[in-house]
């Protein structure tokens, strides 16, 4: 990014003067505030759980409004509901995906993946990309310790290939466990098109499995070398 060293100037100079003055605020609340962002920064954070510790700083303040605080915890409450509903469906997806019962050796990370999405999509209308995006988490996860962790390199060229083809005619060369994951990479693919051409009139098919291939081959990094998606 051109002239970023310009703002790493800027959170330097920032950093040095509110620490300096830290312990100068008299303002109590205001103290607290600034020492939470000096800990990490507040666009680095979770919007929504930087909200409920925010509510709880505020409902110390002097010269607290009542009402905007329960407008604040009613916004609150409602999003938590609707994110508890999310990952209720989300968890009967993946227990009907029988991924963690039939691959044991994966990192099974569905709630993690949910918060990472969510830190993406907070707000409540968008909780449809919530989903797909948790999927597409959880699928990828599994998918990078198949091969790091388990697949034998003849049965990871096999899959490799068969991915790219998307050739589900194909799924009896894989071993078990290579088959339920491309199943559900497979369904998941063919859902979120669905969804595509019912609402947008559009065919997202070729675009999703070019990502995938992307992924499955290391040219986006995900798989290949490992620890360039460290997300998890």
């Amino acid at each position: 990014m051109d002239n970023e060293g310009i703002l790493n100037e800027a959170q330097n100079f920032s950093t040095h003067h509110l620490k300096e003055r830290l312990h100068h605020i008299t303002d109590q609340g205001l103290a607290v505030q600034v020492s939470h962002a000096l800990e990490l920064p507040l666009h680095w954070r979770v919007q929504k759980l930087e909200a409920k510790w925010f509510i709880n700083v505020y409902e110390n303040r002097h010269d607290v409004n009542l009402n905007l605080l329960e407008l604040a915890k009613l916004d609150f409450n409602i999003v938590q509901a609707i994110y508890q509903d999310e990952i209720k469906q989300m968890s009967r997806w993946y227990k009907e995906t029988r991924l963690p019962e039939k691959l044991s050796f994966a990192r099974h990370r569905l709630v993690v993946c949910f918060l990472w999405a969510s830190g993406f999509t907070p707000e409540p209308q968008f909780g449809y990309s919530r989903r797909i995006l948790t999927r597409i988490g959880v699928l990828i996860t599994i998918i990078d310790d198949i091969y790091d962790l388990y697949g034998s390199l003849d049965e990871l060229e096999l899959f490799t290939d068969i991915v790219e083809r998307g050739d589900v005619n194909a799924l009896d060369q894989l071993p078990e466990y290579m088959r339920i994951c491309f199943l559900a990479l497979f369904n998941s693919t063919n859902e979120m098109a669905y969804d595509g051409l019912k609402d947008q009139d559009f065919n997202i098919i070729p675009n999703i499995q070019k990502l995938w291939r992307k992924a499955i081959t290391g040219e986006t990094g995900f798989l290949v070398l490992r620890g360039e998606f460290e997300y998890v």
